[in-house]
């Protein structure tokens, strides 16, 4: 009888360590079979909402039997429009309603493989608008440019208003991308992602849609050469 007592008390313990620990399967973070990564990342803390939450997985993923949710903390679905999947269907992504405020965000999703199995995986992600103070304000501008030298862009970091187009130019005898995150997928907001530029070559995308676009150099990713665009009214 002791000795069942303390079999019984020893699972329990096993089981409490299980899951308290911090690693990808703990209660904060699971993640489903053959995940990547995602954008925005877990725990990722946002100056401005995303457009959209993208999964990146190993495998293909199919739409139907796939679910995505991304609910905040008062309980309020902001995910809306289908599933889509991307990418030579390697990525889940959803559209996200605007006007979603400052807090924490946890998304929620099933990931229907094509071998025919599934799997479900959990994160969460926050936005905290102060964040913007560090941003350069261009909002009114019909076009901004940014410079690639110094193997940095400059402003690294910029608020424009919707509809601006933003034009980036090597500078430099060093090659460089535009790429959206994350890398290497580069799904996020695909039209943001360039050729090779040489120097004094240029390349543009006009952003419409409010929201955060984190962005990179794949050459000098991540030591240098990461930069961030708000858009906002």
């Amino acid at each position: 009888m002791k000795k069942a007592l303390l079999t019984a008390l020893l699972c329990a313990v096993s089981l409490a360590v299980s899951l308290s620990g911090c690693g990808e399967q703990s209660a904060a973070v699971v993640k489903a079979p053959r995940f990547n990564d995602s954008t925005p990342p877990a725990g990722a803390q946002y100056a401005a909402q995303p457009i959209n939450v993208t999964l990146n997985f190993s495998v293909d993923v199919e739409a139907e039997g796939s679910s995505l949710s991304v609910e905040g903390s008062d309980g309020k679905e902001w995910a809306r429009g289908p599933v889509v999947i991307e990418d030579q269907n390697t990525a889940m992504k959803r559209e996200l309603a605007p006007g979603m405020p400052d807090g924490m965000y946890t998304v929620s999703y099933t990931a229907a493989l094509a071998s025919g199995t599934s799997g479900d995986g959990r994160f969460s992600f926050s936005i905290d608008t102060d964040l913007q103070s560090d941003y350069e304000d261009l909002r009114g501008e019909d076009a901004v440019t940014i410079s690639m030298n110094h193997l940095a862009f400059e402003p690294k970091d910029a608020i424009v208003s919707p509809g601006t187009t933003i034009t980036w130019t090597n500078q430099e005898g060093a090659p460089h991308f535009v790429n959206t995150e994350t890398h290497p997928e580069h799904t996020y907001y695909p039209p943001m992602n360039s050729t090779e530029l040489a120097q004094g070559q240029t390349f543009s995308v006009k952003l419409e849609t409010p929201g955060q676009y984190d962005y990179h150099c794949s050459l000098h990713y991540p030591q240098k050469m990461v930069g961030s665009i708000i858009v906002a009214e």
